[in-house]
């Protein structure tokens, strides 16, 4: 049969049913400038490979070609809908937080973040390529065409391959990194390659965690405490935001029981975490890895370790949902301690579990007379989504109120309960405090959140959560408290450190204060990194993506320009 134009109509109508599921994603981002046309661009090539299995099967080229579009309908739907939700394009983290979480945590940020027009907005988008499909008619090409069309397609797809090793001299590894970064702008790829990339970073996590012992130590460390018995604590919270925190000159009595013992506590009022992803700040934070070089956390000790050398017993006391069987990079950071203390079963992020619970195992560590040096992490749920699931019924003393008529009523009850979630923060956290002042021994606490949440903070900002594209005050904005009981305070000034208070600090030098904070030393130590040094330097206070440098952000530089909603106006 000859090759006529009614054949070529045909191809062309089945590569545009593929592309489209690329097509509109990609254009939506190059119209509202958030990437180029490059990824338009790409993505037409790499459609190319769905003909390949119509061409071959020609018989049944209509049912494959609703099996391959149903699966690019499934794969497009996510970055389509974040696109929608947040203006910005679907990125790597946001694809690892996807595969961090479990069918039940994309259940609750689905109810969380849904908005009404998105669903009239897939139908719409759905119903396009199915009247297209329809339209459709069963290839019918002769086997020499085919013979032709079937290289030629998988050549366009791989041409970036074939420029770099085939006909140039590139290596092989790198050709193929280039040829998967050209893929990822085309639907399934982003998803498909994400995830291996996301495995790949787990195993890494796993051959750290297998590794860990036979990492080389810190040279040179020196243990300066005086103190024979010692108890260092780190807190670890949630999505608290300080702006949010009547410690921080929030109107709202969100912290009644931290305002109460203010004089007590050295609150640091400008830190920020370099990302609004845990799993990525505590990346940075608990080891050497900074924005430069963010792998160091495969190949060096972190803070456990350098705890442990130090001849402290180290213990994770967590509420958060990573002890679960699958085993995420978070789960990593807490086997590496001596003893794990895991409170929170359940799959569901709801209100069984609050943060509560970790106060009676903290209190039997904290009291355990036989272990003379302790270092006890203690990682909360905090602040985070839902919000109305983090705090007992007694606890929701805002429910009710009024915020601001620039918000409806569902953001009002979001923004109420997150003042809720605030407001039981405080009394767990007091009541961490409360155990360590009891304690007649050396102790102190330092507490800070991994990341803030933006909850409506924003005049004229309809969102909330976190979003790296598209970065609010509310979302990187920390508190940060140290707290040390009467022992400790005989042998530290803490009149000094309240004058540290004001510096600009980034969270993922954390390392480097808590090792200052311990009375550590050690070769690789900064002071110029601890914001509790006098050897302190203001360093850039980077916030974004450390793998796209292009893009980080740096506060010192620019810093937030917020126009917050006023309560009640």
């Amino acid at each position: 049969m000859k090759f006529n134009q009614e054949n070529w109509i045909n191809i062309g109508k089945y590569f545009l049913l593929f592309f489209y599921f690329s097509a509109v994603y990609q254009s939506l981002c190059f119209i509202f400038d958030i990437s180029g046309f490059i990824g338009l661009r790409e993505a037409f090539y790499m459609n190319f490979l769905w003909l390949i299995p119509i061409l071959i099967f020609q018989k049944y080229s209509k049912q494959i070609a609703a099996a391959i579009g149903v699966f690019l309908w499934l794969a497009s739907l996510p970055s389509l809908c974040y696109f929608l939700l947040y203006n910005q394009e679907f990125s790597q983290s946001v694809i690892y937080i996807i595969f961090e979480s479990n069918i039940v945590e994309g259940t609750e940020f689905f109810k969380t973040y849904f908005v009404w027009w998105l669903i009239p907005a897939i139908v719409i988008y759905s119903i396009i390529p199915y009247y297209f499909w329809k339209s459709l008619k069963n290839i019918n090409i002769h086997i020499n065409k085919t013979l032709i069309l079937i290289p030629l397609s998988l050549l366009i797809v791989t041409k970036t391959f074939a420029k770099l090793y085939i006909v140039g001299d590139t290596s092989m590894q790198r050709a193929v990194i280039k040829q998967i970064d050209k893929m990822q702008a085309a639907t399934p790829w982003n998803l498909v390659l994400g995830y291996i990339a996301y495995k790949e970073v787990l195993a890494n996590m796993e051959e750290l965690l297998t590794q860990n012992s036979n990492l080389p130590p810190v040279e040179n460390l020196k243990n300066l405490s005086i103190e024979e018995e010692n108890t260092l604590v780190l807190v670890i919270g949630e999505s608290t935001n300080r702006n949010r925190m009547s410690l921080y000159g929030y109107k709202r009595d969100t912290t009644p029981r931290l305002n109460s013992i203010k004089d007590e506590l050295v609150v640091f009022k400008n830190v920020y975490s370099p990302r609004p992803y845990t799993i990525e700040v505590l990346q940075q934070a608990l080891t050497f890895a900074d924005e430069k070089n963010p792998d160091l956390y495969l190949t060096k000790v972190n803070l456990l370790n350098i705890m442990k050398q130090a001849g402290y017993k180290t213990y994770w006391i967590t509420n958060q949902q990573t002890q679960t069987q699958r085993n995420t990079m978070l789960t990593t950071f807490s086997k590496i301690a001596d003893e794990q203390i895991y409170l929170n079963n359940n799959r569901r992020q709801n209100s069984s579990s609050y943060d509560e619970v970790v106060l009676e195992p903290f209190y039997k560590v904290l009291n355990d007379t036989l272990t003379k040096k302790k270092f006890i992490i203690v990682h909360l749920l905090g602040t985070h989504s839902r919000y109305d699931y983090r705090y007992p019924e007694n606890f929701a003393k805002f429910d009710g109120l009024k915020v601001s008529p620039l918000l409806n009523e569902k953001q009002t009850n979001s923004y109420n309960s997150y003042d809720n979630a605030v407001y039981y923060n405080d009394y767990v956290v007091s009541n961490l405090i409360s155990s360590v002042k009891a304690l007649n021994t050396s102790a102190s606490l330092l507490y800070l959140s991994d990341h803030g949440e933006e909850v409506f903070d924003e005049v004229n900002l309809e969102k909330m959560g976190r979003n790296e594209g598209a970065p609010t005050s509310a979302m990187y904005s920390v508190p940060f408290i140290i707290y040390g009981n009467k022992k400790w305070q005989e042998s530290n000034n803490i009149s000094k450190l309240k004058t540290y208070t004001n510096r600009l600090y980034s969270s993922s030098n954390l390392l480097y204060t808590f090792s200052d904070f311990a009375k550590l030393d050690f070769k690789d130590l900064d002071l110029s990194k601890s914001i509790i040094s006098e050897s302190f330097e203001q360093k850039p206070v980077f916030i974004g993506d450390p793998y796209n440098k292009a893009k980080l952000r740096d506060l010192v530089k620019t810093p937030f320009e917020t126009k917050t909603i006023k309560i009640g106006a």
